[in-house]
């Protein structure tokens, strides 16, 4: 039988750091849930949804796994599933990265030894056949500098992204992009976050080619990456970067359908969301959709990156997390941020009641302003627990 995941690194700092009452006995209550050997995942939910605690490094960590699903409630198969997890995405990196492009290399010398030989069966970087290595690589390049071109520029106000990185580089890439050209010209070699980025949201491009990549999705993977890389657990510590491709697929199982534009006219497309945050602007708050219908501002003008980014844009981190913290406690997770985005609203009416266009837009890129705890205030008093 597996032995129990320890929590030890977890109660070590809490007896040794000092800690606020309050927020000393939140913590204690996280603990006292995540030390049974089963999890009663609606407790876990209930508590996190007031927000999990920043005090104790690698709390935050563990109950995001757990609220996603990817840890299994049983905790005494946290250990097993983490390595499996481990060995799987190493599995797709090595079959999507590596191997293919040590053979791409390969096909290369072979083609630069023969090309005086005139060897026109040989593979070439001018062919176009879909079973051309060639062409596969340079397909890949092109997903890869797609990719490339946000995750650089990813929380673009915080240094970390762009900073090295303790993951290993087991993956040399190949690729000739813009940036890596830059890169190679002012002789930085460093592995940095923004790389690891770019290598999960690339084998989610590759492993799912109906969604692909698309701008954005950066943006949604940085949050639960930051989260994991500054977990002290020493096993966590390991997989870092397996536990945000798994976390960041399972979150993308809700968030997908905004992204596909094959789907943004249908029932669960960005359009419809838009649609019915707008209705339920209209039965809550008649008087600033009244408003916002006179001045001629649209759902879109303001709610299309609040609901595809699930809000990582609007405020600093931070704030993100607090917020993750309660979307990642529900269920149906789209259908909460529709009423996290109508409590916000709420709180700006004041100036959404103005009688100048630009004014309330101005009021609407206020958001970032508005104190987090306060929106999760309002969303409780109007959300119906389905």
């Amino acid at each position: 039988m597996d032995s129990l995941f320890s929590l030890e690194y977890l109660i070590q700092q809490l007896n040794t750091k000092p800690i606020a009452g309050n927020t000393r006995s939140s913590i204690e209550k996280f603990l006292e849930i995540l030390d049974k050997p089963k999890i009663n995942l609606n407790e876990l939910k209930k508590l996190s949804n007031l927000g999990v605690p920043d005090d104790i490094k690698g709390l935050r960590s563990l109950v995001w796994k757990l609220l996603l699903g990817y840890l299994p409630v049983d905790r005494t198969k946290w250990n097993s599933t983490i390595r499996t997890n481990i060995e799987i995405y190493e599995q797709f990196c090595n079959d999507l990265i590596k191997s293919k492009l040590q053979k791409q290399m390969t096909e290369s010398n072979e083609y630069e030894d023969q090309e005086n030989k005139q060897n026109k069966n040989q593979d070439h970087p001018l062919n176009k056949s879909q079973q051309s290595i060639w062409k596969s690589f340079f397909d890949d390049q092109v997903i890869w500098e797609e990719v490339e071109k946000d995750t650089v520029r990813t929380r673009a106000e915080l240094s970390f992204f762009v900073s090295p990185t303790q993951i290993p580089n087991k993956y040399p890439v190949y690729f000739r992009t813009q940036c890596r050209r830059e890169r190679r010209l002012a002789k930085d070699y460093e592995h940095r976050h923004y790389d690891v980025l770019t290598r999960i949201l690339f084998i989610y491009a590759k492993l799912n080619p109906a969604i692909r990549y698309v701008q954005g999705m950066n943006e949604l993977l940085a949050p639960l990456y930051y989260v994991f890389y500054s977990d002290t657990n020493e096993l966590f510590l390991q997989s870092v970067e397996s536990d945000a491709f798994f976390c960041f697929t399972i979150f993308m199982a809700d968030a997908k359908d905004s992204f596909l534009r094959a789907l943004d006219d249908s029932q669960d497309g960005i359009k419809s969301k838009m649609n019915n945050l707008n209705t339920l602007l209209r039965i809550h708050e008649i008087e600033i959709w009244d408003n916002l219908q006179k001045q001629g501002i649209h759902p879109q003008f303001y709610s299309l990156r609040w609901i595809m980014l699930y809000l990582t844009q609007e405020f600093e981190l931070h704030g993100v997390f607090i917020l993750w913290d309660s979307i990642l406690s529900h269920s149906n997770k789209n259908e909460y941020l529709l009423f996290l985005c109508l409590s916000i609203i709420k709180e700006l009416k004041p100036s959404l009641l103005l009688d100048d266009f630009t004014d309330i837009m101005e009021g609407l890129q206020q958001v970032g302003k508005i104190q987090v705890e306060k929106i999760l205030q309002i969303v409780s008093q109007i959300y119906q627990h389905n």
